[in-house]
């Protein structure tokens, strides 16, 4: 773990911000986010990567502590909006982010390459850098 955190989590290339929740002296929850500049036509957007809350904690506002956080966070910089992915399968989770005004963007399709595909992907020779095709 200790490992994962320095050379993955915390590298310069991860473009992560790590927060936390404190109850005494015991991290109850955490979420790791960071700014996205899309294009200057709509500034940043703040992006949640993920938002754990440990079971003990659920229901006594530690998540929506969290996600207030992050709004000022994103409003501190000029960010537009603030976005997360929730898996379509966990209940509790999309009720908890519907409550607190979330809404599905349909207009937007999550992709993904893994696997096979992603080595596929990659061993293409004419996906390397500053190289043209046509």
């Amino acid at each position: 773990m200790k490992n994962y955190l320095r050379n993955r989590l915390f590298s310069q290339l991860s473009g992560t911000l790590v927060l936390r929740a404190r109850c005494d002296a015991h991290i109850v929850g955490l979420a790791c986010c960071s700014i996205l500049y899309p294009s200057p036509r709509y500034s940043g957007q703040l992006h949640i990567k993920e938002l754990y809350v440990s079971k003990s904690e659920r229901g006594k506002g530690t998540g929506e502590s969290i996600m207030r956080f992050m709004a000022k966070l994103a409003l501190e910089h000029e960010c537009r909006s603030l976005s997360w992915n929730a898996e379509k399968s966990n209940a509790g989770a999309n009720r908890f982010y519907q409550s607190l005004g979330g809404t599905i963007n349909d207009g937007i399709v999550n992709y993904y390459l893994h696997g096979e595909l992603l080595r596929k992907l990659a061993s293409d020779s004419s996906a390397e850098p500053g190289g043209c095709t046509g």
